[in-house]
């Protein structure tokens, strides 16, 4: 375990090796966690900020309210597979969230590392890509842990490597034709070919011209694989700054209640290198995303890259339908919140620069697209079984034009 204090290190753009940027603390209490800005940091050439809440100048800074540590250090953490994999295999006694960043993978999302020294960058363990021929182990060790089941020495050190990567579905890094993948891994409680449907769902949006990472299905045994090419990571192996969604409203003052594609158009407008691009990607999203059913749409499922002076709008992951017909998504879409209808998707469309008639000629492409996904779908691996099971969520017509009440989760 480490003491009170985790070091902060970051990779530069083009930069090969990280470089001492900030220190951690860890408050009384072991709940709330503080930062500061190192001294050589603020004055290294190619320095920026982590964050647009966390401005570089000197001084102690406190987490927002109600946030135990300042949020684009929790995107650079394990979220719910990455911590049960450090409490089953590390079992940390403190637990802290700085106890979570120390123990998890070092490549993790991101250009952050942790390291327990400052002049020597010194992470728990270093990062140690797998290759495809090792899927059937990774998966086998997944499995395991999912289900309580004593783990053999090989498997350890396979869950390990996953555990900085943010999601609640068991995954792991991957190498593959010299470029930087994630492996995500079928579920021992998925009751559908979930992989094959968000590797099908990515190449649907692709075509109704979101932006997406490229991604494949990869057979093991008589299950599917889904690998997604990583898209903070560049041909060299240089490590692309991130902030989530999440993030970015965060530091923007908004409340968990103003959390919407709109608002994130908002902040695109003051972030973003093209606003009109990343304005527009993220309508073709909101409405790819109703039509879909696609309800898992969270502000953790959105992100940013940085590029040295802006903020932009990072492609699209985590695209899926979930098989329930809520009627709400998990951002706000328009006037009626959470509504799950074009109609909604429509009645905001200002805040996105769009026209009305701009707004309804991408939705009649988005649609036009869509109503081909039983082919494409097939096409792309998915069993006819789950096509048939997805026929009354996928573009409803009721998501035209909702008269009730909007639902909230």
């Amino acid at each position: 375990m480490i003491g009170r204090t985790l070091y902060v290190w970051i990779y530069l753009l083009g930069a090969a090796e990280p470089s001492p940027c900030g220190i951690l603390s860890l408050l009384p209490g072991n709940r709330r966690v503080s930062f500061r800005y190192l001294d050589d940091y603020l004055a290294l050439p190619g320095a920026f900020p982590l964050s647009p809440d966390l401005p570089m100048h000197k001084g102690e800074f406190m987490p927002p309210d109600g946030e135990s540590l300042y949020p684009v250090f929790d995107d650079a953490g394990p979220d719910k597979w990455g911590r049960m994999v450090i409490e089953r295999e590390e079992n940390p006694p403190r637990r802290s969230e700085i106890d979570y960043l120390w123990y998890s993978g070092e490549d993790r999302v991101g250009a952050l590392g942790f390291s327990s020294s400052q002049g020597h960058y010194q992470p728990l363990a270093k990062s140690h890509a797998f290759h495809t021929d090792q899927l059937a182990d990774l998966l086998e060790a997944a499995h395991c842990l999912e289900a309580n089941l004593p783990l053999e020495e090989r498997f350890r050190r396979l869950l390990k490597q996953g555990t900085s990567l943010g999601g609640i579905r068991p995954k792991t890094i991957l190498e593959d034709g010299g470029k930087a993948w994630i492996a995500k891994f079928p579920s021992i409680m998925d009751t559908f070919g979930v992989c094959a449907m968000e590797h099908a769902s990515l190449s649907l949006a692709g075509k109704c011209g979101i932006a997406i990472p490229a991604s494949r299905l990869v057979p093991v045994g008589k299950r599917y694989v889904m690998l997604v090419e990583r898209f903070d990571r560049l041909p060299d192996g240089g490590r692309i700054p991130y902030l989530s969604a999440r993030s970015m409203l965060i530091a923007e003052g908004y409340a968990k209640d103003e959390f919407s594609y709109p608002s994130l158009a908002e902040i695109v407008r003051k972030h973003a290198n093209d606003t009109g691009r990343d304005c527009l990607q993220l309508f073709r999203r909101m409405v790819f995303n109703i039509l879909l059913d696609n309800t898992d749409d969270h502000e953790k499922n959105h992100g940013f890259l940085f590029d040295g002076a802006h903020w932009n709008l990072a492609p699209a992951f985590d695209v899926s339908p979930q098989l329930q017909g809520l009627g709400y998504q998990q951002l706000g879409v328009g006037e009626n919140g959470m509504e799950s209808s074009i109609e909604n998707a429509m009645s905001d469309c200002a805040r996105f620069g769009l026209s009305e008639a701009a707004a309804q000629r991408e939705i009649d492409l988005i649609a036009e697209t869509l109503s081909l996904w039983p082919r494409i779908f097939a096409e792309e691996g998915v069993p006819p079984q789950d096509i048939e099971s997805a026929v009354r969520f996928v573009m409803r017509r009721d998501l035209w034009a909702m008269e009730k009440t909007v639902l909230r989760p």
